[in-house]
C-alpha cells in the first residue's frame, strides 16, 4: 500500500509543481506585454529615459556611455539608447528580439519581452524620438530571489497547499485499494467472513464497485464451501449408522450360510471397511476444516508423538519389505495443541510415504529445530524413494480427492490423507509443502511454531539421536 501511495503522491506532486512552474515561467519569460503605472518599472522608466537622453544630447555618445556604466550593476543589465532609426547611439548590435521590442515600443508605454528586455519610447524637448532599452540577464538567482525573497510566504503557502492536496488525493485512491488487498489476504488465509470495510463501498466510484463485487464473490464462495462442508458432514454421519447395521447383518449371514460363501463375505467385509474408513476420514476432514478440536488442547511433546507414529508405521512397513527411520536430537514442545489432530497428520504423511516408497527402501523421517526464521520452528521432513509427483501437482496433492493421472485407487488411497494432514497443520498455524527429490522420491516438509524448545532454551541434555530403523 505504501509503495502505491508514495507513487501516486509523488507523481501528482511533481505534476502539480511542473504545471505551476510552466505557468509562472510562461507568464514571466514568454510573450510581450505592456506594463503600466503604478508598476515600479513603469514609474521609473520615464525618469531614467529623460536622464539618458539629456546626457546624450548634452555630451554626446561619450556622456551616454558614462551614464550607462553608472547604471549597470556588475553587468547584470545593459542600457541601450536608440535613435529614430532604431540604431544604438554607441553603435552596439541589437538582437532580433531587441529590434522587435523597439518596434513595439510606444510613446509613454513600457514594453517588456520575456522578462529580460524592456523598452520605453521617449521624445526629447527638441522633438527627437528615442527608445531606451534595458537588457536584464535572466538566471536562477533572479527566480530564487523572487521565490525566497519577498514572495517567501506565497511560496511556502503554495508548497503547503500542493502537498496537502496531493496527499489527500493519493490517500483517497490508495486507501481503498489497501483495504481490498487486506481483505483478499484474509480470504486467502481461509477467513471467508472477511469483508471490505463499508466506508469503501460508500464512495460511489469504480473502487466502490470493485469492493462490492469482491464482497459478492466472497459471499458466493462462502456459501458454496459451507454447502459442500455440510453435505460431506451430513452424508458421513448418515452413512455411519447404515454401515454399522451392514456389519451386523454380515456377521449374522456368516452363521447361516456355508463356508463356500466365505470369499463373498470377505469381499463384502473389505468394501464395508473401506467405506467406513472413508466416512471416518471425511468426518475428520470436516472437523479440521471447521477448526474443531476432537481432544482437549494441551502441551504436546512433538518429538515423542512423531517417534510413536514412526514406530507404528515401521511395524506395518516391515510386512511389505520396507522400513522407517527416525532421526531427532531435540525435545520439541507444542503448546495448546490438539494431539489427535497432530497424530492424524503425521500418520497420514508417513503412511502415504510408506505406501509409495519402493520395496526394500526406507522412509526417512527427520525432526529438528529451524532457527533461521525470526522465531524457532519445528521442521519435520518425511522422505520416500517412490516415483514422486508431477511438478504441477505438488500443491494439488493436498486438496481433497485429488488424483494423479486418475490412478490413486490402484495404490489403495482415496485422496484424503494429505488433505487431512494439511488442515491439521494449518489449525496449528503451520505450513506444509511437497518437493520432488533427485533422482526419485518425494519429500513432505512441515513447519510448526514452537512454544518451547527444551534442548536450546533450558540447557537440558538433548534427546539421543535416532538414526536407525525403529
Amino acid at each position: 500500500m505504501h509503495r502505491l501511495f508514495l507513487k501516486i503522491f509523488f507523481w501528482y506532486w511533481l505534476t502539480a509543481w511542473g504545471m505551476i512552474a510552466i505557468v509562472l515561467l510562461g507568464i514571466r519569460l514568454t510573450g510581450m506585454r505592456q506594463v503600466s503605472a503604478p508598476n515600479m518599472y513603469a514609474t521609473v522608466a520615464p525618469i531614467l529615459a529623460a536622464e539618458a537622453v539629456k546626457a546624450y544630447e548634452s555630451g554626446g555618445a561619450e556622456a551616454f556611455a558614462r551614464f550607462s556604466q553608472g547604471n549597470d550593476h556588475e553587468r547584470e543589465r545593459q542600457l541601450f539608447l536608440l535613435d529614430g532609426f532604431n540604431k544604438d547611439v554607441l553603435s552596439r548590435p541589437l538582437s532580433a528580439d531587441g529590434l522587435r521590442v523597439a518596434q513595439a515600443a510606444k510613446d509613454g508605454q513600457l514594453v517588456v519581452f520575456r522578462g529580460h528586455i524592456a523598452a520605453y519610447k521617449f521624445v526629447s524637448s527638441s522633438g527627437h524620438p528615442y527608445i531606451l532599452m534595458l537588457y536584464l540577464k535572466s538566471d536562477l538567482r533572479q527566480i530564487a530571489d523572487a521565490l525566497l525573497g519577498g514572495g517567501l510566504p506565497f511560496t511556502l503557502s503554495l508548497i503547503l497547499l500542493v502537498t496537502v492536496l496531493c496527499l489527500g488525493l493519493a490517500y483517497h485512491i490508495a486507501w481503498p485499494i489497501h483495504s481490498i488487498q487486506s481483505t483478499a489476504r484474509r480470504v486467502a488465509q481461509g477467513d471467508l467472513k472477511a469483508r471490505v470495510p463499508p466506508s469503501v463501498s460508500r464512495r460511489f466510484d469504480e473502487l466502490a464497485a470493485l469492493a462490492k463485487d469482491f464482497d459478492s464473490m466472497v459471499n458466493r464462495l462462502d456459501s458454496l464451501i459451507q454447502t459442500q462442508k455440510k453435505l460431506l458432514n451430513s452424508v458421513s454421519h448418515e452413512l455411519r449408522s447404515p454401515l454399522a447395521r451392514i456389519n451386523i447383518s454380515l456377521a449374522l449371514l456368516r452363521k447361516r450360510f456355508s463356508r463356500d460363501s466365505d470369499d463373498l463375505f470377505q469381499r463384502l467385509d473389505r468394501d464395508v471397511v473401506r467405506i467406513d474408513l472413508l466416512m471416518g476420514q471425511l468426518l475428520t476432514l470436516s472437523r479440521l476444516e471447521a477448526r474443531f478440536s476432537s481432544a482437549e488442547r494441551q502441551d504436546v511433546d512433538f518429538a515423542q508423538l512423531v517417534e510413536e507414529v514412526a514406530a507404528d508405521a515401521n511395524f506395518e512397513a516391515e510386512a511389505l519389505g520396507k522400513f522407517v527411520t527416525f532421526q531427532t536430537s531435540d525435545s520439541i514442545i507444542l503448546r495448546n495443541a490438539d494431539p489427535d489432530a497432530l497424530r492424524s497428520a503425521c500418520e497420514n504423511i508417513i503412511r502415504n510415504a510408506v505406501r509409495f516408497t519402493r520395496q526394500g527402501s526406507d522412509v526417512q523421517i527427520v525432526l529438528e529445530v529451524d532457527r533461521s526464521a525470526p522465531h524457532p520452528l519445528a521442521l519435520l521432513s518425511v522422505r520416500d524413494h517412490g516415483p514422486g509427483v508431477p511438478e504441477d501437482s505438488l500443491e494439488a496433492i493436498f486438496e481433497p480427492f485429488y488424483r494423479i493421472n486418475g490412478d490413486v485407487e490402484a495404490m489403495g488411497g482415496n485422496g484424503l490423507g494429505l488433505a487431512i494432514a494439511s488442515e491439521a497443520i494449518r489449525m496449528h498455524r503451520g505450513t506444509i509443502r511437497a518437493e520432488n527429490l533427485q533422482p526419485t522420491g518425494l519429500e513432505i516438509i512441515v513447519l510448526l511454531p514452537i512454544a518451547h524448545d527444551i534442548a536450546s532454551h533450558r540447557g537440558a541434555p538433548a534427546k539421543p539421536e535416532h538414526s536407525a530403523a525403529i
